[in-house]
């Protein structure tokens, strides 16, 4: 099954090598409750670049069952810059990756935004998400005066 909403906003532009031309990351995320014992299927996933001059969002998501989206190519710097020290004289330093904010969102849970996502060409970032569920999810439950256990709203019979 193809997870993606748009898929016209995951092309970033073509190019590689490390002659200054356009080159790609890869993003995976990966999405759970229960610190992490449990996925979270059909949470939307948005992922919006720092830099103003690309589209936005980049790649818009849903998880599957596993809580993972598909791998998405993002634009990134090229690798040269990643490989030799940053020239400090000049401010501000060319970064050797892309930052990106990640926003997953799913009915139930809390949002969770992550800023600054690093993407680094030719590699894939792989960004964990721990959702949790809002109070009102919850199943209720408390204690009698006896110690008895009891789930379901206070005052209802069970």
């Amino acid at each position: 099954m193809d997870t993606d909403i748009n898929t016209e906003k995951n092309t970033p532009p073509s190019g590689g090598g490390d002659g200054g031309a356009a080159s790609e990351g890869q993003l995976l995320v990966r999405v759970f409750t229960a610190r992490g014992g449990i996925p979270v299927k059909d949470a939307l996933v948005t992922v919006l670049p720092h830099d103003k001059s690309l589209p936005s969002p980049q790649a818009v998501l849903l998880t599957d069952e596993s809580g993972k989206t598909r791998t998405v190519s993002l634009p990134a710097p090229p690798r040269s810059l990643s490989l030799s020290p940053a020239d400090t004289s000049v401010f501000p330093a060319e970064l050797p990756y892309s930052l990106y904010t990640v926003k997953i969102e799913r009915e139930g849970f809390y949002t969770l935004t992550n800023i600054n996502v690093r993407i680094f060409s030719g590699i894939t970032a792989i960004q964990d998400a721990d959702l949790v569920p809002r109070a009102e999810e919850l199943p209720r439950a408390y204690y009698l005066d006896d110690g008895t256990y009891v789930e379901g709203e206070e005052g209802t019979d069970l």
